[in-house]
């Protein structure tokens, strides 16, 4: 996905009417997945009480951490093959802290939920963000 098709598509949620099916959290928003994969996910968030603002948050876990990702577990492995595996774990935990680095460069408060390490950054919008937000919002 690029900056443009994540645009695009934050406009069609964004500007989807809330009567259309979606998924609700705790506090009633309507929630829907902008992007989502297995370390990440993008969310928009919607009340019905004031639809036209947007919350973007973004929910960053570390590698292996909330899905059954292709690295195997470090403990199973042996000499190269570990030291490999933590390289590679260790690589994508860095890159995904700068991405919540630039997303609170940008604006976004960061959270995190210590029990499941679990970072989450968002950030409301009264109307259409400009594409840098877009830029920032690609995955690492």
């Amino acid at each position: 996905m690029n900056a443009e098709e994540l645009m695009k598509k934050y406009h069609q949620l964004s500007t989807k009417p809330l009567a259309a099916p979606s998924l609700e959290n705790e506090s009633g928003e309507s929630v829907q997945i902008l992007y989502q994969s297995s370390s990440l996910r993008i969310l928009l968030l919607r009340a019905t009480t004031d639809p036209e603002m947007v919350t973007v948050e973004v929910e960053v876990w570390l590698p292996g951490s909330k899905t059954n990702d292709n690295l195997a577990s470090p403990s199973n492995m042996e000499g190269k093959e570990q030291d490999e595996n933590l390289s590679e774990m260790l690589a994508q935990m860095i890159a995904h802290l700068q991405y919540l680095y630039s997303l609170h460069q940008y604006g976004f408060s960061l959270d995190v939920i210590k029990h499941d390490c679990l970072w989450t950054a968002s950030c409301t919008f009264s109307k259409l963000p400009d594409r840098e937000l877009f830029n920032i919002l690609l995955p690492p």
